[in-house]
């Protein structure tokens, strides 16, 4: 197993019914005297080498108003906190009164680890049972927080991977856990609380730019959609969606109707089943795939026979639908289709369900490449400025997918990608090995065949 270094993220959002200012404000109201808050939670995550899931039970998570614990997860969810790369997960929405909050408590049980083994060949998938030092973490926030009436806030809540999984002389996961989080509350307009990695299935439409979602936890969640909201394909209208539809939606959680405001909405499956995850062997490795082993972190219905962490064998004969998401553009079947697929890409896969005798077929119909967010050290004196912050450089990849991918990866940029905590590309031209997070695509090289990434956000990780 590879050396461990990167951070996991996981978010509480508060919507309130009563809330908002950040903290240092003096008109604090008497907590739990008038209004109240709604809570919904997201989660996020920066993985680390080899390490493809950090499964870890949340018994509960409160935020402390000086008079009382008021929890704001409302049943304990296992989250996969290496599941996620600088992406949101919807999870949750819950009450909270409105006051003045100072700090946050989570609990948590049953760390699980997973990590990618190479040795084998296609790679298989190991796990570890963790075993936790302490079971609950407060965290004093850096300064108090007072809610009032009618607005929306989120409680984010960041697990630090690398601080948390302990590992021997030789970097090896040993499965001690010691849970470090770091948690701040933030407005709900905050870039770092949107929803941009939630799946569902269609439960119905309410008109023609809004229907009803229910998410993996078995919440339904409505999504209004407007003139601004970007659709991948146009040939899948909301008019179009039955029960069948699984879509994967961006946005905003409304802060008075809590309805998900989406900015992007994506359709994965039409067909009845959806796998999210990591491709981890591609047959053959070049050319036309006839076959991909599918790590599984998510899937929608629950398919009898797979489950989250197993990786799954499926075959392709080139008739399916490949497509980016989040990109309306035709163009990206000549970038990627069947012979343009990669271990360490990360994907959703949409097709037919058939069960028979209790035995599950898959009939993959639609692959979605999806954004993932690699972590790691930039590769001083390989950045390449063609104009503006279209160009290049180089990662060294510490990050989940970063033993299925070339290392040095190759970072391609362009004008439209956003530089957070740089002034741009040209703010990668020194000679300091600058800690990096990218968020976009993985897509494979046609000069070279060699996997790359395309950007869409780069940022300078501080402590």
């Amino acid at each position: 197993m590879r050396n461990l270094k990167a951070t996991g993220v996981f978010f509480v959002l508060l919507a309130v019914l009563g809330l908002c200012s950040c903290g240092g404000s003096s008109s604090a109201s008497n907590p739990g005297t008038t209004g109240q808050a709604s809570v919904f939670t997201i989660g996020t995550d920066a993985p680390l080498p080899s390490v493809v899931s950090c499964q870890i039970m949340v018994t509960g998570v409160t935020i402390n108003n000086g008079t009382s614990n008021v929890s704001v997860l409302s049943t304990p969810q296992v989250v996969d906190f290496a599941q996620l790369s600088g992406l949101h997960q919807l999870l949750d929405l819950s009450a909270v009164p409105t006051g003045t909050y100072s700090s946050a408590t989570v609990t948590i049980a049953s760390p699980v680890i997973g990590f990618i083994d190479t040795t084998q060949n296609p790679p298989a998938v190991s796990t570890i049972n963790g075993t936790l030092s302490q079971s609950s973490v407060t965290v004093n926030f850096a300064n108090p927080f007072v809610m009032s009436d009618a607005e929306l806030v989120g409680l984010r809540m960041e697990f630090d991977l690398r601080k948390s999984l302990a590992t021997d002389v030789n970097g090896q996961v040993t499965g001690a856990v010691n849970p470090i989080f770091h948690m701040q509350l933030l407005g709900a307009d905050d870039a770092n609380v949107s929803i941009d990695d939630f799946h569902g299935g269609v439960v119905g439409t309410t008109g023609d730019t809004s229907f009803v979602i229910q998410g993996p936890k078995g919440r339904q969640w409505t999504v209004q959609t407007d003139a601004n909201t970007a659709f991948d394909d146009p040939n899948d209208p909301i008019s179009s969606f039955t029960t069948s539809t699984i879509v994967e939606v961006s946005g905003q959680l409304n802060p008075v109707t809590h309805d998900i405001d989406a900015s992007e909405v994506e359709v994965v499956s039409n067909d009845g089943f959806f796998l999210g995850g990591l491709f981890t062997s591609i047959r053959p490795p070049t050319g036309a795939a006839t076959a991909a082993d599918l790590y599984v972190r998510s899937e929608l219905p629950d398919i009898n026979g797979i489950a989250d962490g197993q990786i799954e064998t499926l075959s392709l004969n080139g008739s399916e639908q490949y497509r980016i998401a989040n990109i309306n553009n035709p163009i990206t079947t000549l970038i990627f289709n069947n012979s343009a697929l990669a271990a360490g890409q990360s994907v959703g896969v949409g097709g037919k369900l058939t069960t028979t005798n209790g035995i599950s077929t898959l009939t993959v119909h639609r692959v979605v490449l999806r954004r993932q967010g690699q972590a790691g050290a930039l590769v001083p004196g390989q950045t390449v400025v063609q104009s503006g912050n279209a160009g290049s450089f180089e990662l060294t990849d510490q990050s989940t997918a970063g033993i299925l991918l070339p290392n040095p990866l190759t970072v391609l940029t362009t004008n439209a990608t956003n530089f957070v905590n740089l002034s741009g590309l040209s703010g990668l031209t020194g000679t300091q090995a600058i800690p990096l997070r990218v968020v976009g695509f993985i897509l494979v090289d046609p000069l070279t065949s060699t996997p790359v990434m395309v950007a869409r956000k780069v940022e300078q990780l501080t402590d």
